[in-house]
């Protein structure tokens, strides 16, 4: 009797959830409950503190630390505008004039009597918020400054991931099978998610944080690399929350396994549109952007809202007798990642090489037939809503 073959949820099509779109800062919203909205519509704004920048007053003037507050033209908590008379020092016997303007715009914050440094805070940037989606708005909490959208998505689901909701532009950077360096990692590539091949290794998502990238799908992970990012452990319950400033979900599993190519067609569908991450619970959300949704979305109802509302998925792991014609994929052995349809089944258990004994199935993919133990496989299961 052969044993029982796990199947795992891949990829969920067509499901109506709720999403939740924040503001990046103290703001406001400028919709309604009830209203329906389109991806392109902005629904709210906020000011976003765009950060510093520290100048050496002493130093430009030539004077020391604790006197460079009596040069100082403008007061400390007012604005300035760059090129605007910052410092002045009048010549001397022993030197000339020295100006000093302000290299940008901004409020003039601290000056350090013991440094002769001055703090200059930039001026906050309006920062608009896109729903992003097609849908219905269930909830606004300004307090909180975040919106609740009921519209439809398709879910990848992941195996492992780290890092809280994060959402922006999709951006595939490279083929399915490739190891992602940090030459891969751009600046331009702020507020991203990005796509990546079978690994990204340590440096490259040390320079996608530095780049202000928000997440990453990738088809493996080292297992070391995983540690450092998941407090630690491999295995974690549902609840936690992990965060170190990046999202981050492994689709395949630990060492360098290519995307697989159900989710990899998938994602491609997706370069340069908006989606979500939530590495968490290891689940990409992939937005409907066609409007015609939108009545399906109005015509579905969901659960009440609960505070602490979102997706998770609670089903448990299932196991179903494997069969000719099964679409399945290969964990472990020689081929991980591999992607086929069985289309023979041994009924008698063959001895391995290793000395243990294994019922066998040939497995076709789209490049050759290979025999594989029915142990390293497991089935594909995809669901689709869309009827």
């Amino acid at each position: 009797m052969r044993p029982l073959t796990p199947v795992r949820l891949r990829i969920e099509k067509d499901v109506v959830i709720r999403i939740h779109r924040r503001l990046k800062g103290k703001g406001k919203f400028n919709i309604s409950v009830g209203q329906e909205v389109i991806p392109s519509d902005i629904i709210g704004s906020a000011q976003v503190a765009s950060g510093f920048r520290t100048l050496n007053l002493s130093h430009l003037l030539g004077v020391k630390p604790d006197e460079v507050e009596k040069y100082l033209k403008r007061p400390l908590g007012q604005r300035i505008y760059k090129d605007e008379l910052l410092a002045f020092k009048s010549g001397g016997l022993l030197g000339g004039k020295k100006f000093v303007t302000s290299p940008t715009d901004g409020i003039l914050d601290f000056l350090s009597s013991k440094t002769g440094e001055l703090r200059m805070m930039f001026l906050p940037k309006k920062a608009d918020l896109p729903a992003g989606v097609y849908g219905i708005v269930e909830k606004i909490d300004e307090e909180k400054g975040q919106a609740i959208i009921r519209t439809q998505v398709s879910i990848i689901h992941g195996v492992a991931g780290s890092g809280r909701i994060r959402d922006g532009r999709l951006h595939v950077i490279s083929k399915r099978d490739e190891l992602i360096g940090k030459y891969y990692i751009f600046p331009k590539q702020d507020e991203e998610i990005l796509v990546g091949g079978s690994l990204i290794f340590k440096d490259a998502l040390s320079a996608a944080i530095s780049a202000g990238v928000n997440g990453v799908i990738i088809g493996g992970l080292n297992a070391k690399d995983y540690r450092g990012i998941a407090g630690g452990r491999l295995v974690f319950p549902k609840k936690l929350e992990n965060d170190i400033g990046i999202s981050v979900v492994v689709c395949e599993g630990f060492g360098a396994i290519p995307l697989g190519e159900d989710i990899y067609k998938l994602l491609l569908n997706y370069d340069g549109k908006f989606v979500s991450i939530d590495g968490n619970i290891s689940k990409v959300f992939l937005p409907a952007f066609d409007s015609s949704v939108i009545r399906k979305v109005k015509n579905c109802k969901l659960p009440p809202l609960s505070e602490d509302a979102t997706y998770i998925d609670e089903r448990l792991d299932q196991f179903i007798d494997l069969k000719v014609n099964s679409k399945v994929r290969v964990v472990g052995n020689s081929y991980p990642g591999v992607q086929g349809k069985v289309v023979s089944l041994d009924q008698t258990e063959t001895l391995l090489p290793s000395g243990i004994k294994a019922f066998l199935a040939i497995v076709e993919t789209s490049k050759q037939k290979m025999k594989v133990p029915v142990a390293n496989l497991e089935i594909m299961c995809g669901v689709d809503y869309s009827s």
